[in-house]
């Protein structure tokens, strides 16, 4: 696998091996290409925005439709990144890898992290393309494997044979689990004076275990949090065990990944002594980002 540089990618362009329209030289970067806004949906409002300036309120996803089309060829993949400058304003975005044999514009999810209205101008560039050349070509290309969002033209949600949107009223159960040596290591530092937030699903979970949600929770600001008992969360019992360790919270599943302090990216959390043995993939970060705004909505 090897990375286009910018001669690269006229080459490739120039061979009809990809095509980027509308393309411009000058959104062409050392080793990628910027793509443009094209439109803004806001989800959770359903209002869009083709033209002038979208404003996304504080801590709230939205989605936006790339300006070009890009169609790949049998041999060439291609990765997506958040312009840093999108990231600085408080952007958190959840990008897949473009397979090979894709022909369509492009649909991120986003999350403006902010505790500040967003503006997003139409036509500004928001992500980078990173074209990838793969060892030989695909046997069957996108459109042959499962071409669910082929030919997408704006902003796209999801479709038949993806994972159906959330309706807001909790995280699926198949959020992917973040594998952590916390029981065979008897580790327990995140379960001392945790700051753990709670989605109304979480209550509801832990209530239906036989537990009072007066008990484990503490509102704060709208938010609801796990409680601590002498600096120690509510469930976490005297051997030093969680006692509701498969009916735990989303955000203990999905531990130590964290919002980074300046609330622009996922790190792990430096307080976490085994964080050098925990490998987050990119599903593990999509599913904070909505565990984020599920928890965001929720409290609006």
């Amino acid at each position: 696998m090897s990375i286009l540089s910018d001669g690269d990618i006229k080459d490739a362009l120039g061979r009809g091996d990809m095509d980027i329209e509308p393309f411009s030289e000058e959104a062409l970067t050392p080793n990628g290409y910027d793509l443009a806004i094209a439109e803004v949906l806001l989800p959770d409002t359903g209002h869009r925005f083709s033209e002038g300036v979208a404003m996304v309120p504080p801590m709230t996803r939205f989605m936006v439709s790339t300006r070009e089309r890009v169609r790949l060829g049998p041999a060439l993949t291609a990765q997506l990144w958040l312009r840093t400058t999108w990231a600085r304003r408080g952007v958190l975005a959840a990008f897949g890898k473009i397979d090979a044999g894709f022909d369509g514009t492009l649909t991120f999810a986003a999350f403006n992290t902010s505790m500040d209205a967003l503006e997003v101008t139409i036509g500004e560039t928001f992500a980078q393309l990173v074209v990838e050349a793969m060892s030989g070509p695909a046997e069957a290309v996108y459109a042959q494997r499962s071409g669910n969002y082929q030919d997408q033209r704006g902003v796209t949600m999801a479709r038949e044979g993806e994972m159906e949107e959330d309706d807001g009223e909790g995280i699926e159960e198949h959020v992917p689990l973040l594998a952590a040596p916390c029981l065979e290591r008897g580790c327990t530092e995140c379960c001392l004076e945790t700051e753990m937030p709670l989605t109304r699903t979480d209550v509801e979970r832990l209530a239906g275990l036989g537990h009072d949600p007066a008990a484990f929770t503490l509102v704060e600001d709208g938010f609801t949090f796990l409680t601590n008992v002498e600096d120690r969360c509510y469930f976490l019992d005297h051997g030093g065990r969680c006692s509701v360790y498969e009916g735990r919270p989303e955000g203990c599943r999905l531990y130590p990944l964290v919002l980074s302090e300046d609330m622009a990216d996922f790190r792990l959390d430096h307080l976490c002594p085994h964080r050098a043995d925990v490998e987050p993939e990119e599903g593990h970060r999509t599913a904070l980002l909505q565990l984020l705004d599920l928890i965001a909505r929720e409290r609006q």
